[in-house]
């Protein structure tokens, strides 16, 4: 969420001039998702600060948002680093139905807005001095984060404030896992320009390193004036970072060094295992490309008791990617978590951790593979036998057959191993075809067109002014998994295996 000055008034918005816990709400500073920013003022310790605030009120609330915002708090107030945004109160406030926390209020902008600002002016790109200095700073604070079992997950330009001084605070933990002791069922999030490959499939793949590569795409896009991937579509850009190489960041801009594309491109790396260890080490092998000095006054230090500068409220561009895959969950030597989108928020977001309540699928059953955006719902067996799908079902909502889908709809009630991709396509839309589907015309097992987007079962909008979180996944009335929908300009995928497998031919 973008942060200027606010211009909201009290007959606006219900919440300015409230008392929470210690802070009173002076004005709104933002808003995204289903989080509010605002301006407080705890005015016994004449203290600002950006109150987060989610609403308990707000009709698609799930618990799974809740316990996200209550780990923030947790996430944030286990760090204590000068670059991380620190906090100073989290609570809740049943009369106004809402979960609060208080933080840091930085003076600034984010590097977003920054890098917006730089594309109107007539140099273009920040000075590699500057950009150096704020990237060492945001270098620190995620291998202090690291070390102590955090993931980010969601590291973009807009998550980084600076301030006058370029002093660089990284915010917006929302999407933070503790990877010793939490796993998120296959579920994605993050941001599509800056998202992992392996956090893209599935972030119960994430790892640390799923944070440096977002980083070196920030790190690609301060040296070149643009994102290594681009598309119309949340859905084309993830799957681009997932299987297309980044383009040579030279190509772009000629005048970065030979060695500086060589760390860029091992930091891009679609295997995490062959990018740099840490961020620090990848920021201090560029500095050394740019011949500046290596030395950094921020490393991993450890933890301050100092209070950062000054502060800025969190913010957020493009949707976050949140899809979600409710299949069986997955022991975690060091995972996250599948974005969100939307939703993230947006989609990719990407929403939710929602609980897995399904588990009918047979362990060794042909791994079935959703995936789905704003147009296209595609279906696929990546299994070796051919799938029955008469008695599968797709239910939003209440089971009425109003914006479910059934497999008797389907060719012949199955859905073959060879052409393996079944496809619902909303009319006058281009579909989307998933890598695993190309060419079509060899993989598609049928498609049926559908008019009405407030009618499919993949989608959160409906007729009515609520939205639809999950849809259900069935086969003869037993859940297999319960996956996210998403919003317009979202995309999503949910995993599953097949309930039945075809019965050992006798010896």
């Amino acid at each position: 969420m973008n942060v200027s000055e606010p211009n909201i008034t009290t007959s606006k918005d219900p919440l300015i001039g409230k008392q929470l816990g210690d802070y009173r709400i002076t004005s709104r500073l933002a808003s995204g998702g289903m989080a509010r920013v605002y301006k407080g003022m705890d005015y016994k310790l004449q203290r600002p600060a950006a109150i987060k605030v989610l609403d308990t009120h707000n009709v698609d609330l799930e618990a799974t948002s809740t316990a996200r915002f209550k780990r923030e708090a947790r996430a944030v107030a286990a760090l204590e680093h000068p670059n991380i945004i620190p906090i100073y109160q989290y609570g809740e406030d049943e009369s106004e139905g809402v979960y609060f926390l208080a933080m840091k209020l930085v003076k600034g902008h984010d590097l977003a807005d920054e890098l917006r600002r730089l594309k109107r002016s007539k140099d273009k790109l920040m000075p590699i001095d500057r950009a150096l200095k704020i990237m060492t700073q945001v270098a620190s604070a995620l291998d202090y984060a690291h070390s102590q079992d955090i993931i980010h997950r969601d590291v973009k330009p807009s998550n980084i404030l600076i301030d006058k001084d370029d002093h660089a605070t990284l915010t917006d933990m929302g999407l933070v896992l503790r990877v010793s002791a939490e796993t998120t069922m296959g579920t994605a999030f993050g941001t599509p320009r800056y998202i992992a490959p392996e956090q893209a499939t599935s972030s119960d793949k994430a790892v640390p390193q799923s944070d440096i590569y977002s980083y070196a795409v920030i790190l690609y896009e301060i040296l070149t004036g643009q994102t290594p991937f681009d598309g119309g579509t949340p859905m084309e850009i993830a799957l681009a970072h997932i299987s297309e190489p980044a383009p040579s960041p030279r190509t772009v801009n000629p005048g970065i060094p030979l060695v500086v594309e060589r760390e860029l491109m091992r930091a891009l790396d679609k295997d995490p295992a062959k990018r740099h260890k840490s961020a620090t080490q990848l920021i201090e092998a560029v500095k050394r490309g740019y011949n500046t000095p290596a030395a950094s006054a921020l490393s991993i230090a450890e933890p301050l008791n100092e209070e950062a500068t000054l502060a800025l409220a969190p913010a957020a561009d493009l949707p976050a990617i949140e899809i979600e895959n409710k299949s069986r969950r997955l022991p975690v030597p060091m995972l996250l978590l599948v974005a969100v989108a939307l939703l993230i928020a947006g989609a990719f977001i990407v929403n939710g951790l929602a609980d897995m309540t399904g588990g009918q699928a047979a362990a060794d059953g042909a791994p079935v593979l959703l995936i789905y955006d704003e147009s296209t719902f595609t279906f696929i067996n990546e299994g070796d036998y051919d799938l029955n799908v008469q008695d599968l079902k797709f239910i939003r909502g209440v089971d009425d057959n109003v914006d479910d889908f059934s497999g008797d709809r389907i060719p012949r009630d199955v859905l073959p191993s060879g052409q393996n991709c079944f496809q619902i396509i909303l009319n006058n839309t281009t579909p989307t075809v998933p890598p695993q589907c190309n060419p079509i015309s060899q993989h598609r097992h049928g498609q049926e067109m559908l008019s009405n987007p407030l009618r499919v079962h993949w989608r959160a909008e409906t007729e009515t002014s609520t939205r639809v979180k999950t849809f259900e996944v069935r086969y003869k009335g037993q859940l297999l998994a319960r996956c996210d929908t998403i919003e317009r300009g979202g995309f999503g995928e949910c995993r599953l295996n097949w309930p039945e497998v075809p019965p050992t031919p006798e010896a």
